[in-house]
C-alpha cells in the first residue's frame, strides 16, 4: 500500500510540473488578446505585444465567447493606414533549424467568406477561407526557424480593407522543453524503483 501510494505521488508530481512547463513555453505574448482592459464590450488601440495595425479586442460583445479565456480579436479593426490591408505582426527570438509549432483559434464575425493570411518568416504564407460564422476553428502545424528572429504576422484579405471580420484567439508558439524528458524519466524512475521495492 505504501508503495502505491510513493508511485502515485511521484507520478502526479512529475505531470504536474510537466503541464506548468508546456504551458509557460509559448514565445507569442498576449496570444490570447487577455491584457486588454476592456471588459463586456469591444475596444482598438495598439495592443501589448503586437506591432502594426490597431487591435480590436471583444469581451463578450455581441454574445460571442472567446476560444480562450475571456477575450478575442477582431483583425478588421481600425487600421493606421488608410485603405490598405490589415495586418498585426510578433517578433520572437528562434534557434536556426529548431523545429517549433504554430496554433491558433479564428473565426468569422459576418460571412463565411471571410478570409486571411498567415506569414512566419521563412516559411510560405498561409491562407485561411474556411471560417465558420460564429464558430471557432483552430491550426497547428511546425515550422523551422531559419534565423535567430522570426516574424509571425495576420493579415486580412476578405474583406481586404473593410472593419468588420476575422477573429483571432489564443495564439501560440511553442517548443519541447529538455526539462519535460526529465521529468518523464524522473516519473520512470520512480515507477521502476517502486516496483523492485514491491518484488
Amino acid at each position: 500500500m505504501v508503495v502505491k501510494q510513493t508511485l502515485i505521488k511521484v507520478l502526479i508530481v512529475a505531470s504536474s510540473a510537466l503541464f506548468a512547463i508546456s504551458a509557460q513555453a509559448n514565445l507569442i505574448v498576449n496570444g490570447g488578446f487577455e491584457d486588454a482592459a476592456i471588459v463586456n464590450g469591444w475596444s482598438y488601440g495598439a495592443e501589448n505585444g503586437w506591432s502594426g495595425d490597431n487591435v480590436e479586442v471583444w469581451h463578450g460583445f455581441g454574445g460571442i465567447g472567446a476560444y480562450e479565456g475571456v477575450r478575442h480579436a477582431e483583425l478588421n479593426a481600425h487600421g493606421n493606414t488608410n485603405g490598405g490591408a490589415f495586418s498585426i505582426h510578433q517578433t520572437f527570438s528562434t534557434v536556426v533549424g529548431k523545429v517549433y509549432n504554430l496554433f491558433f483559434a479564428y473565426g468569422a464575425r459576418r460571412s463565411t467568406e471571410e478570409a486571411f493570411d498567415v506569414d512566419v518568416t521563412g516559411s510560405a504564407t498561409m491562407n485561411f477561407t474556411n471560417h465558420e460564422v460564429n464558430k471557432w476553428s483552430t491550426y497547428s502545424g511546425n515550422f523551422e526557424a531559419t534565423s535567430e528572429e522570426t516574424t509571425l504576422s495576420f493579415t486580412s484579405v476578405t474583406p481586404y480593407s473593410g472593419t468588420v471580420g476575422n477573429f483571432l484567439d489564443d495564439i501560440r508558439v511553442t517548443v519541447p522543453e529538455p526539462g519535460s524528458l526529465a521529468l518523464f524519466g524522473l516519473g520512470l524512475i520512480g515507477l521502476v524503483a517502486a516496483r523492485r521495492k514491491a518484488k
